[in-house]
């Protein structure tokens, strides 16, 4: 058992009832129901322009193991949970994703999350919303239902951009963490190294067809709160 996973299953209680039928007509209507494909792997690369601070890779990872993410200071979004950042140090260093995938499946089950066939659907919060919050707001949640929901949102949303986006290798988490050592402003840095380009609807798209490919359906929650500018 991960590290990862054993914090899921430490974070995520069981949700009470109230939660479970807090889902909006909005969310079920999004639920992720059409064909599913594989995200489109990254032969795109994080092209950074020439204005960008420079991203010092450790080594390239050989292919199926598990990300090498450098946090080279302690500057990072609220949503992103550093402590789960793969590590040579840490012990996803020896599992593969796909067996973390696993292991996230079933602590979800454990958590509460729906089972719908081989399959389990689990909501949080949109990422434009997601993306948007500060240290304020992440606060002020702290001893209300939605804490648990948000930290399980970043969790996923964390682990779906050092994993499973793009090329998989967390090149993108590690620009951005890079970029704000350097003094870039977070709303610029997460267009610059997380989007690259993308929309957020479309960065939430990607993120719930490689999830559902994995048997993790994703429902979308609003909360009607501060949304991430383009």
């Amino acid at each position: 058992m991960t590290a990862f996973v054993l914090w899921l299953k430490r974070e995520t209680p069981n949700p009470s009832g109230a939660m479970a039928m807090r889902e909006s007509p909005l969310v079920e209507a999004r639920s992720l129901k059409s064909p599913l494909q594989t995200v489109e792997s990254s032969g795109q690369a994080y092209g950074l322009r020439k204005s960008h601070p420079a991203v010092v890779a450790s080594t390239t990872p050989a292919k199926g193991a598990v990300p090498q993410v450098q946090t080279p200071g302690r500057i990072k979004p609220t949503w992103l949970m550093a402590e789960l950042l793969p590590s040579e140090e840490g012990q996803n260093a020896r599992t593969s994703p796909a067996q973390i995938m696993e292991q996230l499946r079933q602590s979800l089950r454990n958590a509460g999350a729906r089972q719908m066939g081989k399959a389990v659907r689990f909501g949080v919060l949109n990422l434009a919303e997601l993306l948007a919050m500060d240290s304020r707001t992440w606060a002020a949640g702290q001893d209300t239902p939605v804490a648990s929901e948000n930290r399980a949102s970043s969790m996923l949303l964390t682990f779906y951009l050092c994993y499973l986006d793009r090329a998989g290798d967390g090149a993108g988490v590690q620009a951005l963490l890079m970029a704000m050592e350097q003094g870039m402003e977070e709303g610029d840095a997460v267009r610059e190294c997380i989007l690259v380009g993308r929309s957020v609807a479309d960065l939430e798209k990607e993120m719930g067809m490689a999830f559902a490919a994995a048997g993790v359906e994703l429902q979308f929650t609003r909360r009607g709160g501060l949304a991430f500018r383009q």
